[in-house]
């Protein structure tokens, strides 16, 4: 059973922010891989303690990559 912050963060329709100048050339080359910058949350953030920064599951159309938080927008929740 997932805890209700789960609940609250997955199924969110998360969009790449415009501008994300701190990551270079990273955002159009996701991008261009994904096809679209707009995807749906699989979980709640969780601490990458690696890079020091929160993190969540996307799934985009051509799978499912860890994005910082800090570089999405909601776009909707999807209610199911």
């Amino acid at each position: 059973m997932s805890s209700p912050q789960v609940q609250a963060w997955k199924g969110l329709k998360l969009k790449m922010q415009q501008g994300m100048n701190c990551a270079g050339s990273f955002y159009s080359e996701l991008v261009s891989k994904v096809g679209s910058a707009v995807g749906v949350a699989d979980g709640e953030p969780y601490w990458n303690a690696y890079l020091g920064q929160w993190q969540v599951w996307v799934n985009f159309a051509d799978g499912c990559r860890s994005v910082v938080c800090d570089w999405l927008a909601v776009v909707e929740a999807i209610l199911g």
